[in-house]
């Protein structure tokens, strides 16, 4: 009888995925929500609007200053024009520090992730559909400002682990 139930079993399966236990900021900005690797965070700091610089790169907003750091802003991924950001997650890069416009953030520690965080793409956690970024390939991505699949918190609904 009980083989009869777990056909029944209308939970989605999650197949061969490996299972892992990461620690992640979350932070989301306008719709979408993304994930960082915790230890690749150096601190969130209250929004300020960046200097605007010439004749940079299309993924760069800006610079600040920070308790004696320059902080390169990149611009929001994928945000609604409405969005506005609250808070700048500041992470170490090889060549300085990274500050990532955000709106609510906060870190899970023991984030279960279904199979290999990949950059820039959309991952299945215990948290939901996230859209996994990685510090090092953003500065290293040639060209224009990354644009990661993203699904709406609306959406994720059908993406997340009972």
């Amino acid at each position: 009888m009980s083989q009869v139930h777990d056909l029944l079993d209308d939970t989605p399966d999650k197949g061969l995925r490996e299972r892992a236990v990461v620690d992640f900021l979350l932070f989301d900005m306008g719709a979408a929500t993304f994930a960082l690797r915790a230890r690749q965070v150096e601190e969130v700091i209250a929004w300020r609007t960046p200097l605007p610089l010439p004749r940079t790169d299309p993924r760069v907003m800006g610079i600040l200053q920070d308790r004696g750091r320059i902080i390169v802003i990149l611009s929001p991924f994928l945000a609604e024009p409405a969005a506005t950001p609250l808070r700048i997650v500041v992470c170490r890069a090889a060549r300085g520090y990274l500050g990532l416009p955000a709106g609510k953030t906060r870190c899970v520690a023991a984030v279960e992730v279904f199979g290999e965080p990949v950059p820039n793409a959309l991952i299945d956690t215990s948290e939901g559909a996230v859209t996994f970024l990685d510090v090092t390939h953003l500065v290293d991505a040639p060209g224009v400002a990354p644009r990661p699949f993203v699904a709406t918190r609306e959406a994720q609904g059908i993406w997340s682990n009972p």
